[in-house]
């Protein structure tokens, strides 16, 4: 008996022993493992959280976020959702989910102009300075970091595209030095080159629509212009940026709405430099295709690097497409300028409030607009993973990446910092000579610095009211109502707008987004 217990007992001892060395062994495997793992582990600050992005559906915009999410996700262990809309679904998208009883939305990346609902709701964080610092602030322009991303004084928005428009036009057909130079001279009575004027941008298109060129050693017709005209895309800036020639008054920034006191708030909408722009739309649509009415600025960006039109107004993204082998007919063919401008421009103060017409020095009132402002990126007030969209945010707008954007074609991302002009070797890189890179960032740089450039409305009901404009000129631009007509209504729509937020406060934000108070 002794002996079976003795046997027992150590049978017990030894499969005690097995375990334990079992677990000595797990224990060493686990503590190496974790010796491995830890500092990998301190590296990635958000492992398993998720930050949610909504922005703008395709390539442009929302592209950027698709192909760069996942070095962030490596780099950090969190992860991204993104969520893409058309842009016409964009601001209701956004705005429904801040106002919703649960908010899913972490980082939107949307128009600047929306900041007065977005900034002035309160739906979004301000921007910490250690983020500032994250994406080197100093070295964006100060156009984009002190007036696009600030709302009271108070920065809540990481400069993601700097945007204004600008023309592009064929400098090997638009010259004293083309084929068509002698005709076209005789025909209109003056030189042929980059048009100044509206007028002469309307005679460009008409002499050059339908004629045989040569495009990349092929004979064939050419359509005058290229613009974009679509519904509920982004037209309506097209009719601001010719509007803003004939209506925009040097030395009054005071471009949508009057400004004092006495007049608050009266939409110049439908005053006759804004109807002389709108006619002017109207007019040079058959020098376009045939469906110019349904283009957007992809269309643009399609038709004119392709060399199938002589002129077109965009954003600053045809330039780089303009150099992209894989897309371009026209490499260093393109010309780039600063908008046209008015040869008359509406002075409503004049004639006793009456308004009249002056003819500017020069002959041209050039005004060039800042068209949307910019793509920014902000952080909703509501998320429950801030640091890590905070992070994500400064991550898409970096100083190295924006330059990486900023050169390539379909991006729609626009130069905005001083490093992005400085440094010529970033756009030659990119596909540009260097005569061709200069010209394009002077052209960028001058629409920028204009003492007489048109800042986008930035205030509360901005999507309201453009949507409005959208509709209206859309009708007018099919000829189912003049282009009188169509900015009346604009115009009641427009003051109903503002009742509704409150004339005397929307007053108040207009004259704060001008830095008048």
């Amino acid at each position: 008996m002794n002996i079976i217990v003795q046997k027992d007992c150590f049978c017990r001892a030894a499969t005690e022993d097995v375990q334990l060395m079992k677990r000595t062994i797990f224990v060493g495997i686990l503590a190496s493992l974790l010796l491995t793992v830890a500092p990998a582990l301190a590296q990635m600050p958000f492992a398993g959280q998720t930050v949610i992005v909504a922005t703008q559906s395709g390539t442009s915009i929302g592209g950027p976020v698709i192909d760069y999410r996942e070095a962030w996700e490596a780099k950090t262990g969190g992860f991204v959702e993104i969520i893409q809309v058309p842009f016409g679904e964009l601001f209701d998208t956004i705005m429904t989910d801040f106002n919703g009883e649960e908010s899913e939305i972490d980082v939107i990346i949307y128009a600047s102009d929306w900041s007065g609902d977005i900034m002035g709701g309160g739906h979004v964080l301000p921007i910490p300075d250690s983020i500032k610092e994250q994406i080197d602030w100093g070295d964006i322009l100060p156009l984009y970091r002190e007036r696009i991303a600030d709302w009271g004084g108070v920065t809540y928005a990481l400069p993601f595209d700097g945007d204004s428009h600008m023309l592009y036009y064929r400098k090997d057909l638009v010259s004293a030095d083309s084929p068509f130079a002698a005709e076209f001279e005789s025909t209109y009575g003056y030189p042929l080159g980059e048009p100044q004027t509206w007028a002469q941008y309307a005679d460009v298109a008409q002499f050059f629509n339908g004629r045989d060129v040569e495009t990349a050693g092929l004979t064939a017709p050419i359509f005058g212009v290229i613009e974009a005209q679509k519904p509920a895309a982004q037209s309506y800036w097209f009719l601001m940026t010719r509007a803003a020639g004939y209506a925009k008054v040097p030395g009054d920034p005071c471009f949508f709405f009057t400004c004092t006191d006495d007049a608050p708030m009266q939409p110049l909408v439908n005053t006759p430099g804004w109807v002389r722009g709108l006619q002017d739309w109207i007019d040079v649509s058959p020098y376009g295709p045939p469906n110019m009415i349904e283009s957007d600025v992809t269309a643009v960006r399609r038709l004119f690097p392709s060399g199938q039109a002589v002129l077109a107004l965009d954003w600053g993204d045809v330039g780089p497409l303009t150099v992209d082998s894989a897309r371009s007919s026209v490499k260093d063919l393109a010309g780039f300028g600063v908008l046209p401008g008015g040869d008359q421009y509406w002075d409503p103060s004049l004639n006793n409030g009456a308004g009249d017409w002056v003819s500017p020095e020069g002959g041209v009132n050039r005004a060039p607009f800042i068209a949307f402002g910019g793509w920014v990126i902000s952080v909703s007030a509501r998320s429950d993973v801030a640091d890590a969209a905070l992070d994500f945010a400064a991550y898409m707008a970096d100083k190295d990446l924006a330059g990486v954007l900023a050169t390539t074609g379909g991006t729609g991302v626009n130069p905005l910092r001083a490093s992005q002009f400085d440094n010529i070797d970033l756009w030659i890189n990119a596909g540009f000579s260097e005569e061709s890179a200069q010209e394009y960032l002077d052209a960028v740089r001058a629409t920028i610095a204009d003492p007489n450039a048109v800042l986008d409305l930035r205030i509360p009901g901005a999507a309201e009211y453009f949507a409005a404009l959208d509709d209206e000129i859309h009708h007018a631009l099919l000829g189912e109502v003049t282009a009188q007509e169509a900015l009346d209504a604009v115009a009641a729509e427009w003051d109903a707008i503002t009742d509704r937020f409150g004339r005397d406060e929307q007053l108040t934000l207009y004259r704060q987004s001008l830095g008048l108070e």
